[in-house]
């Protein structure tokens, strides 16, 4: 089978809107994806606001059928992207027992209260696949729900970019198999005009 996806990515974050940082996350993962061959159609960058979430969501819904979500993963009540996607798509969230004792291992060799909002990272939609963060708390994921496939990523580069090249390219590969590498050039074209006298 081979991948024949039209993505989008949706990047949460106030801080992006308000431009206190890049959204350098959207440029990594087009160039990513576009070595696997899967066209991507948009980028949208979104507010930590729940209304204005499942607003782009629906829009995304309507013209992509995958769609990649980074930020919005962590322990705050501000973060909030699978909670949104988990309302829109009816799926529940559930414990996973990986990413919740890598939470608590990481507490303990801290030697740092762990805090309830931390389970909050462990939460991953109901059957969705499960994107081990190496270098954070919260996993990834992806998920299929009629018809459209969802990942989510998180925010921070140093966690979003490893996790990319070493849970989500192969498993997007296992799932869909691999097309043409899409490759763009940028050609620059000088012209050197004299008026002889």
């Amino acid at each position: 089978m081979k991948i024949e996806k039209n993505a989008e990515i949706i990047a949460v974050g106030s801080e992006l809107l308000l431009g206190q940082i890049a959204n350098t996350n959207a440029q990594f993962i087009s160039k990513q994806l576009a070595e696997i061959g899967v066209n991507m159609f948009y980028h949208t960058v979104v507010g930590d606001n729940v209304s204005r979430l499942k607003q782009v969501i629906k829009t995304a819904q309507e013209r992509s059928d995958f769609l990649i979500f980074t930020g919005g993963l962590g322990p705050t009540k501000d973060d909030l992207t699978k909670e949104t996607i988990a309302e829109i798509i009816g799926r529940p969230l559930v414990i996973n027992d990986e990413a919740m004792a890598s939470i608590e291992r990481y507490f303990a060799k801290t030697n740092r209260m762990m805090s309830p909002n931390n389970r909050k990272q462990a939460l991953v939609l109901e059957g969705s696949d499960v994107l081990v963060n190496r270098f954070g708390m919260a996993p990834g994921m992806l998920l299929e729900s009629n018809g459209c496939f969802y990942m989510l990523l998180p925010g921070p580069p140093s966690e979003m970019k490893p996790m990319v090249e070493q849970e989500a390219i192969p498993l997007l590969l296992e799932k869909f198999g691999h097309n043409e590498k899409i490759v763009s050039k940028v050609l620059r074209f000088f012209w050197n005009w004299r008026i002889s006298a």
